[in-house]
């Protein structure tokens, strides 16, 4: 398995040169990217997958990859969280790079976590070689001591690069763009899915009933927009707010002043809310790593706190410990 150098600029965040250097090779090259979506065409992931998946497409064209339908020369699937045991995303590739299998396939840098199944799944029948980019030393750590064997044998080779949001932040401020609304104090995205809490648990942690009835009616009768996401807050406003004071009595803050609101989640803000709270926010505490990315990127004093598995940590370690306005708090709470 193959460490890139730690290349940083200026302002503590990692360069691009190490992936784009590793995909020189490719630049003119026809790819397919393998979608994200769901088996019913619905986006999987939330609004910082959005933001990530922006970055990754500069970063394709910058390159000189040109995106087709049919006939690649190479086939990438975007960089996500999504290559987890306990997701259904796993399932959706193996089954879309069938006909693909003598292509180069490439996976953008991700965390990959498969505390029990064999990820050899995933690359069954492949003949062409598969060049996986991860994000964070533990991912590397966990595909090394439990499947190392497997992948070799897929022909997996496995890079160690950053998230490239960290690696391709030049890009971030013209996404994000501006805001002329006021400011907010501090900012407390917490989230309440299935990454809050351990990744081997084998569901994600309930809603009540009443919630999920009155999300039910909201799905069913508003069109996704901001009416949509205010009332699917109020839905679960007691919930957001008690895992806000949760997340800020790690972090060693309060809800004083606070807005809390998972941003990141499609169904609390759309992407238009999420990027104006991140612009508007002066202070983050967040568990949501792609809310900590652009805030940080933004100049914002953010205070990542590790979540359900190892990711946040990882990324913080790998690619944000040299920039001055970001802080991580740990599971065990340092």
């Amino acid at each position: 398995m193959t460490t890139t150098p730690p290349t940083q600029d200026a302002t503590g965040f990692p360069t691009l040169d190490a992936l784009t250097a590793h995909l020189t090779k490719w630049q003119g090259a026809r790819a397919v990217v393998i979608s994200t979506a769901d088996a019913a065409g619905r986006a999987l992931g939330n609004n910082g997958d959005d933001l990530m998946h922006a970055v990754f497409y500069r970063i394709l064209e910058q390159i000189g990859i040109e995106v087709v339908d049919a006939d690649p020369d190479v086939v990438i699937v975007p960089p996500s969280g999504a290559l987890l045991e306990v997701y259904a995303f796993p399932k959706y590739l193996a089954e879309r790079l069938k006909g693909y299998e003598n292509v180069p396939l490439v996976i953008f840098p991700s965390s990959v976590y498969f505390p029990d199944r064999d990820p050899g799944f995933i690359f069954k029948g492949r003949e062409a070689p598969t060049l996986l980019f991860l994000r964070e030393d533990a991912s590397r750590t966990h595909l090394e001591e439990q499947w190392a064997v497997t992948l070799h044998d897929a022909g997996v080779e496995v890079v160690l690069d950053h998230d490239v949001v960290a690696s391709g932040h030049a890009f971030v401020p013209a996404i994000l763009g501006s805001t002329t609304r006021r400011p907010l104090k501090r900012l407390i995205a917490a989230r309440i899915d299935r990454e809050a809490s351990s990744m081997r648990a084998s569901a994600s942690p309930g809603g009540g009933a009443a919630a999920s009835s009155i999300l039910h009616a909201v799905a069913d009768r508003i069109p996704y927009g901001t009416v949509y996401t205010a009332a699917s807050r109020y839905a679960r406003r007691a919930r957001n707010r008690a895992a806000a004071d949760r997340l800020a009595s790690r972090a060693g803050a309060t809800l004083d002043g606070a807005t809390c609101i998972d941003i990141s989640a499609r169904q609390f803000a759309t992407f238009e809310e999420y990027r104006t709270s991140i612009l508007r926010a002066e202070q983050v505490i967040t568990d949501r790593l792609h809310v900590a990315l652009p805030a940080a990127i933004m100049g914002k004093d953010v205070t990542m706190v590790e979540a359900g598995y190892f990711k946040l940590g990882g990324v913080y370690r790998r690619s944000l410990a040299g920039v001055a306005n970001v802080r991580l708090v740990s599971a065990a709470g340092n």
